[in-house]
């Protein structure tokens, strides 16, 4: 029986100091979080994300920023993983340049934006929490800030318990505890593919986690659990780290373990002391001592609690107090005096915690706020009153430690760096918006001076490419009719049809020539009204007049869902009618020539697709064959302008095009938005 109250006092106890070190734990490291977050935002961090040069210019601010925020290294990789600036650069052991995608914390705060994760230091080889976040550049670069916070004051304060103190992640791998025997050996039996999983990210610098915990036992009768661990017995109480609200040290657990011999030595000293009073149980004054006696041992175990939970908070370098179920102070370490500016603890002890920080409610409402943090100030107290000095910004949180069902434990932060902070990246968004704009004008200039000359560069290469296209049907006009003007003063009108004959086609030709100018030239004039257009009937309609001669060359297949699509119907058909040419002269030299044209539907848009065998175009080719007056084929065949007026087409009705080289063959893809009728259906 006194074997059962020791072990339900003694698990009473380490309920207690769980309590209190997981309130410690969260206390010491959720004041980091908003760091990486609010430094994401820094317009100089995104700017190192979109230039990596520019990056190592950051160090001295990371090292500035890492000193005043109170975490031991701040530094930014790029989307690789690279280290491009960090506030250790100076050190033996710098990040800068180091590769460090392999880690967890990159991987989720690239994909979620946030990560937190634990392990050892793959460079300087010492143990910490990684707090990161997700940095967004202006345009398409991305980055992640990570605060790394290092906590072996934590676990040196541990030393001082009874028992031992241990905390494990989600692969129940110990990772803080002031035993280091234990420290990153597991409480379970790791799978391989937890074990091939930590060794990939590296994360206790090459150690092979191993399960120290030999057998589990369960009391039913006292409803506690013993471990064996390394041949000793411990009675272990646990709780769950992090809440609803936080996000940090979720699936962490947090153990108490207390040796049981220990438990052991006090019921043998307490059955001793019983033995002797019932010995002189028939004397009712001793048992009356008795009664007192064990009632001294209470308050003195009490006592004891009390002094290890105080010794806890007065360790702590938040302010912590303890309340009453009115809000009135009980107890207070000297971070809460040091905040109030006064030196008498006295004095402090005693008044209601409403006369020196400001709460949004009254004490019996602001118990009930679920936020983990609540911002405010300290009030003018009777220390700070008639002071030059400005109230000092606070985070508080108050939660119940379930001490006589009407305590409460208060923790409260200094936010001073934090402001400080954040007046800091005010100023330097000021200064960097002014040279974003000032340089921005600078940039519209530059851009005009070259829009300029590239109008000329094209106006250049367009009257080069008329006077090639157009000088050889000339020479040939001119030589044809020279020869008619000789067979007329000789009367001689044989062959003069022939030669007439002969002219028409060029002729066509320089029609053709002209029309693509023309075409080019007014692109975005006339009528551009879009209509609702069925595709397959407007590609019907426009490959009867090519399937008269190529029968057996063109191929049709329609999708049956008969999509429609706003667009000018006579400006698609060029640029389908463009896109079917060229496929057909591609395919003149082919031994079995094949022009497939198709339409499909794919979600919400609808698609052209025209492919032909005539072998597969250069890289070099593909990279200029929407550039006006751009083109492969031989003298007389073309200016170069079809698929520059097919592209000019398809964008100005939020359409795309795209080229595709295959195998031995060339595929020309149209993809132009459904109709709203069409989507509906």
């Amino acid at each position: 029986m006194v074997h059962l109250i020791w072990i339900k006092d003694t698990q009473s106890a380490s309920l207690l100091r769980l309590s209190l070190i997981e309130k410690t734990l969260l206390s010491t490291f959720e004041k980091y979080q908003y760091l990486p977050k609010l430094l994401s935002h820094d317009t100089r961090l995104r700017l190192a994300v979109e230039d990596n040069d520019y990056g190592s210019q950051l160090n001295e601010l990371l090292k500035s920023m890492q000193i005043s925020a109170g975490v031991d290294i701040l530094y930014l990789m790029n989307n690789k993983g690279t280290v491009i600036a960090t506030s250790n650069y100076d050190s033996p052991t710098s990040f800068m340049n180091n590769k460090y995608e392999f880690r967890p914390y990159f991987e989720q705060s690239m994909r979620e934006g946030s990560g937190l994760y634990y392990g050892v230091g793959i460079t300087s080889k010492i143990p910490g929490y990684f707090i990161s976040s997700r940095i967004e550049g202006f345009n398409s670069g991305f980055g992640v800030i990570v605060a790394k916070v290092e906590p072996n004051n934590i676990e040196q304060s541990w030393q001082q318990l009874i028992g031992d103190v241990l905390v494990v992640d989600d692969n129940d791998v110990v990772i803080m505890s002031a035993k280091k025997s234990w420290k990153y050996n597991s409480l379970t039996a790791l799978s391989p593919k937890q074990l091939q999983r930590i060794s990939k990210q590296r994360q206790f610098a090459g150690q092979i986690p191993k399960l120290i915990v030999d057998n589990t036992y369960t009391l039913n009768l006292a409803a506690v659990t013993l471990w064996n661990i390394n041949d000793q017995h411990f009675l272990m109480e646990s709780v769950q780290l992090g809440n609803k609200e936080s996000t940090l040290l979720k699936n962490w657990r947090l153990y108490y373990a207390l040796p049981f011999n220990t438990i052991i030595e006090k019921t043998l000293y307490s059955s001793l002391i019983i033995a002797l009073l019932l010995y002189g149980l028939y004397v009712f004054i001793k048992h009356r001592r008795f009664i007192e006696y064990t009632r001294n041992m209470k308050a003195e175990i009490n006592q004891k609690h009390r002094a290890e939970m105080q010794l806890i908070i007065d360790q702590t370098k938040v302010g912590i107090l303890t309340l009453d179920q009115k809000g009135n102070i009980l107890s207070n370490n000297a971070t809460f005096q040091e905040m109030c500016n006064h030196d008498d603890n006295t004095i402090i002890k005693g008044k209601n915690i409403s006369e020196f920080v400001g709460l949004p409610k009254k004490f019996e409402e602001a118990i009930n706020i679920t936020e983990t943090f609540t911002e405010t100030s300290l009030t003018e107290s009777p220390f700070t009153k008639n002071s030059n000095n400005p109230l000092l910004p606070i985070m508080y949180i108050i939660s119940p430690i379930n001490i006589n069902d009407s305590l409460y434990l208060m923790t409260i932060v200094n936010i001073t760096k934090r402001k400080k902070v954040e007046e800091a990246l005010s100023f330097a968004n000021f200064r960097l918006e002014k040279l974003v704009e000032e340089r921005t004008l600078a940039l519209d200039v530059a851009q005009k001076e070259l829009i300029r000359q590239d109008k000329m560069v094209v106006l250049g290469r367009m009257a080069a490419a008329i006077v090639h296209e157009l000088s050889q049907p000339l020479v040939a006009f001119k030589s044809a009719l020279a020869s008619i003007a000789i067979k007329q003063q000789r009367n001689d009108w044989q062959g003069v049809n022939t030669s007439i004959n002969n002219l028409l086609p060029l002729c066509h030709n320089m029609q053709d020539i002209l029309i693509q100018l023309k075409s080019f030239a007014y692109q975005g004039g006339g009528s551009t009204k879009a209509q609702s257009v069925e595709l397959n009937n407007l590609i019907n309609r426009l490959l009867s007049t090519y399937l008269e001669d190529n029968s057996t060359v063109i191929d049709i297949t329609l999708d049956k869902q008969q999509p429609l699509v706003n667009i000018n119907s006579t400006k698609l058909e060029i640029a389908i009618g463009n896109l079917v040419r060229n496929a057909l002269d591609a395919v003149e030299k082919s031994e079995a020539p094949k022009v497939l044209v198709s339409t499909k539907v794919i979600d919400l848009y609808a698609l052209v697709i025209v492919e032909d065998n005539g072998g597969c175009m250069d890289e070099s080719v593909v990279e200029h064959i929407f550039e006006p007056f751009f083109t492969t084929k031989s003298i007389g065949k073309g200016l170069g302008l079809g698929l520059a007026i097919t592209n000019n087409i398809i964008k100005e009705y939020d359409g795309n095009i795209e080229v595709k080289c295959l195998e031995n063959s060339t595929r020309f893809t149209i993809s132009l938005p459904l109709s709203l009728n069409n989507k509906t259906l």
